[in-house]
């Protein structure tokens, strides 16, 4: 490594049993990567082993910094003490009986070097407080705004720019819980660049007993309110509520005034999915202003076209004629559009909305400027069985649908493949069987590819939104069902489309090869429910993925 950086490792103390103190302070001390300082406040320990191993650490290393504290005051105080200790450029987190592997320094050191951080995170797993059993795998996505917003998933490993820490005051001392997501947030609104390290360099020892644990409801109410302020301070004002679990939450965004949605359903006959469609939508649109477009694409049904017709003193019905092609048939509804609508919800004729309020949840986030579009959560008919929780570029060679035949739970109350089912989150796609896009998104890549006739168009159109900066979201409080297919039915077995795949795979290479920065690559990409590969993938560089905050500066690729 051309440059030596040194990086700070942060330890508040108060009370660790002995054998868990030496065993995470040895982990230190065993790092392959020798540049680093560990700064260490105790906060006042009553257990008179505390401060006699610290002392005998730090007489043995002169790399380790003491801070002794004569008063508890506190974690965060603490942790700010130990921040104050600091001379290094970066700076992680440790907490006291926990243990970091043996190469994370190096990782972190090999990031600040090549890809100049603001904020780094990695993979961690959960482990008995003997610290001999792995209990989960925790493999994260690259930085997710939205994901954040409505659950803390960036726990361990996670490092900073020192001077950026300290330009955001530290850790806030009012705060005994949820301080950690407190910083983060605060963090992520300055940080121009946050680098995932997509391997596992921290292992964190779970205790029954822990503070999040005793104090579930206090967690909740703190970081809701901790929530609150981040929101409000990047301009997003809204109420949080409780999400479907602990440590899940639910911002709910008031719409903004001017918005309307053009919603836009091509048909070829079908006039009783269509009926149900609109029907649905009707029903279940509360506040939202919205039009409903109907595209008759050269419908023959007599009892359809009649219904059709019926339709037009109430909605908007479009006649167009020519070869099925659902890019230029939506491309041309859109500009067939006179009202200045701000957004266009994609929509087949074979959805069904079942909820109220899904598109004011859509809308909420879909009126943010650097979100292109919002996907919604899709049920097979049956209601219990997921069809879409967004879409994996790459798996299974080309693209599929994360969840695809996952079993809902009745009450939905699942944290289960780290809440994804339960967050909006970013991912690099979403189908457009239910996709609400931004106008001016819609007008700057010049909309649908129209040499995707059929297959992977609304792929291809989110991975262009993408490279234009915008943000695609996966929404899982908008739920709606997918009659799948009824329109043109289902082909198995054989690729339905392959002058559409040719030119998709032609176009996409380079994300075909290096993979989906929202997938992790210690998940197997021919499964869509997130299972991990057995043994789990090692590799002497993994490869990091940096997201740029802002919407001139899209994510990258791997």
């Amino acid at each position: 490594m051309k440059n030596a950086v040194t990086i700070g490792i942060l330890v508040p103390v108060y009370n660790p049993p002995e054998q868990m103190l030496r065993e995470m302070l040895d982990s230190v001390l065993s790092q392959w990567y020798p540049h680093w300082e560990l700064c260490v406040a105790d906060d006042a320990s009553t257990q008179p082993h505390v401060r006699r191993i610290l002392q005998e650490y730090a007489r043995k290393d002169q790399r380790i910094k003491l801070h002794l504290g004569d008063a508890n005051r506190g974690v965060s105080h603490a942790s700010n003490q130990a921040l104050a200790l600091c001379t290094s450029p970066f700076t992680v987190l440790l907490d006291h009986d926990d243990l970091l592997e043996p190469q994370a320094i190096f990782r972190i050191a090999e990031s600040v070097n090549e890809d100049d951080p603001d904020m780094v995170y990695s993979d961690e797993i959960l482990i008995s407080p003997d610290a001999s059993t792995v209990l989960q795998y925790v493999c994260r996505p690259m930085f997710s705004p939205e994901y954040l917003r409505e659950h803390p998933y960036i726990v361990h490993l996670v490092g900073f720019r020192t001077r950026l820490l300290r330009e955001v005051g530290g850790f806030e001392e009012a705060l005994s819980i949820s301080q950690d997501y407190d910083l983060i947030l605060r963090v992520s609104e300055r940080a121009k660049t946050i680098v995932h390290i997509p391997e596992i360099l921290y292992q964190w020892r779970t205790h029954p007993q822990s503070a999040g644990h005793a104090k579930a409801d206090t967690v909740m109410r703190t970081s809701s309110q901790i929530l609150e302020r981040h929101l409000e301070r990047i301009g997003m004002p809204c109420r949080v509520a409780a999400g479907m679990s602990f440590n899940f939450f639910k911002p709910q965004y008031s719409l903004q005034a001017g918005q309307r949605v053009a919603i836009i359903i091509p048909t070829k006959n079908h006039g009783a999915l269509v009926r149900q469609c609109i029907e649905s939508l009707r029903a279940t649109i509360t506040d939202a202003p919205y039009d409903i477009v109907l595209v008759d694409h050269d419908s023959n049904d007599a009892e359809s076209l009649a219904y059709f017709e019926a339709l037009r003193s109430e909605i908007t019905v479009l006649k167009y004629s020519g070869p099925f092609n659902f890019s230029t048939i939506n491309n041309w509804a859109v500009a067939q559009l006179t009202v200045p609508y701000t957004h266009y919800l994609f929509c087949n004729n074979d959805i069904e909305a079942i909820e109220p309020g899904w598109l004011e949840h859509m809308l909420g986030l879909a009126q943010q400027p650097d979100v292109g579009m919002v996907g919604a959560q899709l049920l097979y008919p049956d209601r219990t069985t997921i069809q879409h929780a967004g879409v994996c570029v790459g798996a299974f060679g080309i693209a599929e649908h994360y969840g695809k035949f996952l079993p809902l739970p009745p009450d939905r109350v699942t944290n289960e493949y780290q809440g994804r089912l339960i967050t909006t989150h970013e991912v690099a796609a979403v189908t457009a069987a239910c996709l609400l896009m931004r106008r001016d998104a819609f007008e700057a890549i010049a909309g649908y590819d129209e040499g995707l006739a059929v297959g992977f168009g609304d792929v291809d159109l989110c991975l262009r939104t993408l490279q234009k900066g915008w943000r695609v979201l996966y929404c899982p409080h908008a739920t709606l069902l997918h009659h799948e297919s009824l329109t043109r039915g289902k082909a198995e077995g054989y690729d339905p489309h392959p002058l559409d795949s040719a030119r998709f795979i032609q176009r996409w290479q380079p994300w075909l090869d290096t993979g989906d920065p929202y997938f992790h690559p210690a998940y197997q990409i021919t499964h869509t429910c997130w299972m991990l590969k057995s043994p789990l993938p090692i590799t002497v560089s993994p490869k990091r993925r940096t997201y740029t905050v802002g919407p001139a500066k899209p994510p990258q690729p791997l």
